[in-house]
C-alpha cells in the first residue's frame, strides 16, 4: 500500500473513533436546577406571566418528531429532585393558561436531551456513528478534526426565539431561547469539546478498554454539576455562587458568543480531564461513578482539585449565560414595544 494511501486509510479509522465517541454523549446533568439558579438571579421581573401559544412555525431543521414535543408539559413531568429544603419548586401547573417566565426557561432547557435529536440522518458524518445526539449537542476539535454542530443548534434557536418575539409571541420566543439555553451550557462542557487527550484517542482505535473509559469519564463529569447542585456538602456554596456571579456581557452576536464559549471549554478540557482521570483512578474502566461514589470521594478529600476547577468553569458560563439572558431579554422587551 502507498504510504498516502495508508495515511488516508489510518485518518479515516482514527476519525470514526473520535466520532464513534459521540454515540454514547449527553450533556451536563442538571440543567434545570443550574439554569432555575441562573434564572432566578437575574435582575428582571421573571415572574411576568405569558399566555401558552400553539406551535405554528416551520423550521429548517429536522427532529425525531416523535420527541419533538409541541404541546406544554408544565406541571405534567418531575423536574426536580425534592430535596424537601425548598431550593428547588415543584413545577407548577399553568394558571388560566399562563406561565412565569422562569418555568418556561427553566423547565424547558432540558427538553433537547429527550430525544428530538436522536435516531436522525443529519449529515454523511451519520454514516460513522450510531446516534445522531452527539452531532446536535457538541463540537469537537482534535487536531485537524473538527465536528458535529453543536455551535450550530444555538444560534439556530436563537434565532427562532427572535422570530417568534417579533411575531409577538412571547412563549415561543421564551420556549425557544430556553432551548438555546441548553446547548450554550452543553458547550461549556469540557467533553463536548474534546473526546480525549490526542494519544488516549489514537489508542483507543485498538483498544475498547480506552474507549470505555474516556466514554466514563464524558458520563462522570456530566453527573458531577448534577451531583454539586443537588448532593455535595459544598451544594448551597455552589448555589450561591450561581446567584451571587455577575454577569458578563461577551457578543450581542449569537456565532461569536457561542465561537468563545467554545473555545473556553476546549482551553478547559485538560485540567479537567486530568483531574477527573486521578480522581476517578479505578472507577472509569468499568462504570460511571454513583451519586454514593462521588459523595464517598467528596468525603475523603479526592475530589477537591476537580472541586476548584468546576467552579471556575460554572462561574465563567454562570456569567456568560446571565449576560447572555439579559441581553435577549433587553431585546424582547425592546420588540414587545416595537409590536
Amino acid at each position: 500500500m502507498e504510504r498516502s494511501e495508508r495515511a488516508v486509510k489510518n485518518l479515516k479509522h482514527f476519525t470514526i473513533f473520535v466520532l464513534s465517541l459521540a454515540t454514547f454523549s449527553l450533556a451536563w446533568s442538571g440543567h434545570e436546577a443550574y439554569t432555575y439558579l441562573v434564572v432566578r438571579s437575574l435582575p428582571i421581573d421573571v415572574d411576568k406571566l405569558v399566555q401558552i401559544t400553539p406551535y405554528t412555525y416551520k423550521e429548517t431543521r429536522i427532529y425525531n418528531e416523535k420527541h419533538y414535543y409541541k404541546d406544554d408539559f408544565a406541571g405534567k413531568r418531575k423536574f426536580f429532585d425534592d430535596l424537601g429544603d425548598g431550593v428547588f419548586p415543584p413545577d407548577p401547573e399553568p394558571v388560566d393558561g399562563k406561565l412565569p417566565v422562569w418555568q418556561i426557561l427553566t423547565i424547558y432547557a432540558q427538553f433537547p436531551d429527550f430525544g428530538m435529536d436522536e435516531e436522525l440522518n443529519l449529515s454523511p458524518l451519520q454514516a460513522l456513528i450510531g446516534n445522531s445526539q452527539g452531532v446536535r449537542h457538541m463540537r469537537y476539535k482534535l487536531g485537524p478534526i473538527e465536528a458535529f454542530e453543536g455551535d450550530r443548534s444555538f444560534v439556530h434557536f436563537v434565532n427562532m426565539s427572535r422570530e417568534a418575539f417579533k411575531k409577538g409571541d412571547e412563549y415561543w420566543g421564551y420556549r425557544f431561547l430556553s432551548y438555546a439555553i441548553h446547548y450554550l451550557e452543553d458547550l461549556f462542557q469540557p467533553y463536548h469539546n474534546s473526546p480525549g487527550t490526542f494519544w488516549e484517542v489514537l489508542s483507543g482505535l485498538f483498544d475498547k478498554k480506552v474507549m470505555r473509559m474516556l466514554n466514563n469519564a464524558h458520563y462522570t463529569y456530566d453527573n458531577y454539576l448534577l451531583f454539586l447542585v443537588y448532593y455535595s456538602k459544598h451544594a448551597e456554596d455552589v448555589r450561591e455562587i450561581i446567584r451571587q456571579t455577575q454577569p458578563r456581557f461577551v457578543s450581542g452576536d449569537p456565532e461569536k458568543l457561542i465561537y468563545e464559549v467554545m473555545m473556553y471549554g476546549y482551553y478547559k478540557f485538560p485540567e479537567v480531564h486530568r483531574e477527573v482521570r486521578r480522581a476517578f483512578s479505578g472507577i472509569l474502566e468499568t462504570r460511571v461513578p454513583s451519586m454514593d461514589d462521588f459523595k464517598k470521594l467528596e468525603g475523603e478529600g479526592k475530589l477537591d482539585k476537580l472541586l476548584k476547577i468546576t467552579l471556575d468553569i460554572v462561574q465563567t458560563m454562570t456569567a456568560v449565560l446571565k449576560g447572555f439572558l439579559i441581553t435577549e431579554i433587553s431585546r424582547i422587551g425592546q420588540t414587545i414595544q416595537q409590536n
